[in-house]
C-alpha cells in the first residue's frame, strides 16, 4: 500500500436528482424525481500507467475494504466516501473499477424517488441485487502523448457524478402510470415491474463506464 505524503485522489459519488438543466438529464418522463440512494462496494481495483524518476511503469492494485463500503449518493462525507493514495508521478491513465455486492439483505444498488401522477406523489423504489455490474472510471490525458501529474500539490478530489436519473430515461409516463403498485410504492425489481426493471438495468449497464480527460 502507498505511504503517507504521496499523491492522493478522492472519490465521491453524486446522485443527479433531476433538477439539472443538462441535456443528459432530460428523460422520457418528466414526472419522476429521485431523492436518495446508495451503492455497496466490495472491492476497488486500481490500474495505473505512467512514469516517474525511475522511468515508465504499470501497476495493478486490489483494495479490499475491512467492511463492505456503502456510499450514499449526494452526500459527501470524508468518513463515508473514500480516498486512494496514488504514487507521485506523471500519468497517462488511471483506471478505477468498483466491484459491487449485495450485503446484509440490502441491494447492491438502491434508488428512491417519487413519481407525480395526477397531482399525487407515489414513492418509487429501484433495487438491484447482484454483482454483475461494476462501475469503471478511466482518467486519462486528453492527448495520447501527454501526461497529467499527481503529487503533493496536485492531488485533486475527483467527484464522479453518476446520472442515476438517466437510468430511467426509457420509461415513459404511460408506463409509470400503468406500473404495479405494491403497498403504495412502485417497486422496480426482478420480482416487480420486471419490464421497467429490465429497461433501467440496461441503461445502468450501458452507463457504468465513465471516462474523464485531464490536461
Amino acid at each position: 500500500m502507498f505511504g503517507q505524503g504521496e499523491g492522493k485522489m478522492g472519490i465521491a459519488l453524486r446522485l443527479n436528482n433531476g433538477l439539472s438543466s443538462s441535456t443528459n438529464a432530460r428523460i422520457a418522463n418528466s414526472n419522476l424525481r429521485l431523492t436518495n440512494g446508495f451503492i455497496q462496494i466490495k472491492e476497488l481495483e486500481l490500474d495505473v500507467e505512467g512514469r516517474d524518476s525511475r522511468g515508465e511503469f504499470e501497476k495493478e492494485i486490489e483494495i479490499d475494504f475491512d467492511d463492505i463500503k456503502k456510499v450514499t449518493f449526494d452526500e459527501f462525507d470524508r468518513s463515508v466516501d473514500f480516498f486512494i493514495n496514488i504514487p507521485e508521478g506523471e500519468y497517462k491513465e488511471i483506471e478505477f473499477e468498483m466491484d459491487l455486492i449485495e450485503y446484509r439483505n440490502e441491494p447492491s444498488i438502491f434508488i428512491e424517488g417519487v413519481y407525480s401522477k395526477e397531482g399525487t406523489e407515489i414513492p418509487v423504489r429501484f433495487q438491484y441485487f447482484g454483482d454483475e455490474i461494476d462501475f469503471k472510471v478511466e482518467i486519462e490525458s486528453d492527448d495520447d502523448d501527454n501526461y497529467f501529474k499527481i503529487d503533493r500539490m496536485n492531488n485533486p478530489l475527483a467527484l464522479f457524478e453518476i446520472n442515476a436519473l438517466n437510468w430511467f430515461s426509457q420509461i415513459t409516463d404511460a408506463e409509470f402510470n400503468n406500473a404495479e403498485i405494491t403497498e403504495g410504492v412502485i417497486v422496480i425489481s426482478r420480482q416487480s415491474n420486471k419490464a421497467l426493471y429490465d429497461k433501467v438495468k440496461g441503461k445502468l449497464e450501458a452507463s457504468a463506464d465513465i471516462e474523464i480527460e485531464l490536461d
